[in-house]
């Protein structure tokens, strides 16, 4: 039985097929930033075509939840949640920086940082054997390079925050650039040993995870945009 990866949280979509049982994985990602919530669909349905693969031969549907592009993870969810109404199998869902802890290989740590813009990240600092150093959250860079000097270690970095953030990260190791973002290919293995653990969900609690408010949620908040809505309806009445 095979299980369906998205992930869709970074600035490179895509969707990876995969059986636990054999290893086998094929994976499709698009070669246009943003390219993914056009193709998504198109992508799923050309790996299962591909491999000879009937939807119904699907065990689960996974999506990286975030946190990440907001716009991304919506649609990624929101894909996924329809896969597995339509399909009636279990959702799983995947934290797009826990699935980097499938990138420590034993021998060292590994740090990941995403750009989060208003002058933080989205960060998170494994051991070599994929445990926490710093748990995955908002934060400041300087706080997760902080943290990295206390621990002592060395880790790889991966993220698009390494573009951001270059400046701070002078005489750290970064990973290669066609493998510091996140891929289906690491939702769909980190998904097959949460559904080996039973951690599934349905697919109405397949949600997205953002860390953070929305710009939006923020602004509603604070009553910024009840400002707005009534310097918008003041200038109506002036008409």
């Amino acid at each position: 039985m095979y299980i369906l990866g998205i992930e869709t949280t970074g600035p490179v979509g895509s969707a990876a097929l995969y059986d636990p049982q054999t290893g086998q994985l094929s994976m499709k990602r698009t070669e246009e930033p943003m390219g993914h919530l056009r193709r998504l669909a198109e992508m799923a349905q050309e790996l299962l075509t591909e491999n000879g693969i009937s939807p119904r031969e699907l065990r689960a549907v996974a999506a990286s939840v975030g946190p990440g592009s907001y716009t991304g993870i919506r649609i990624g969810v929101s894909t996924a949640r329809a896969m597995a109404q339509a399909l009636s199998i279990p959702a799983v869902a995947v934290g797009a920086l826990d699935q980097f802890r499938l990138c420590c290989d034993g021998a060292r740590p590994v740090a990941v940082i995403f750009n989060a813009r208003r002058g933080q990240v989205y960060g998170a600092v494994f051991d070599a054997n994929g445990e926490d150093i710093l748990k995955p959250g908002p934060y400041m860079l300087t706080e997760v390079l902080d943290r990295i000097r206390e621990e002592s270690v060395r880790p790889l970095f991966y993220g698009d925050g390494i573009d951001a953030g270059r400046e701070l990260l002078t005489g750290f190791d970064l990973a290669d650039k066609e493998e510091r973002y996140p891929t289906a290919a690491l939702t769909v293995r980190m998904a097959a040993e949460k559904l080996e653990a039973g951690e599934t969900v349905s697919y109405q609690e397949l949600l997205p995870r953002y860390m953070r408010e929305t710009e939006a949620e923020q602004k509603l908040r604070d009553g910024t945009l009840a400002r707005l809505r009534e310097a918008k309806m003041a200038k109506f009445r002036s008409r």
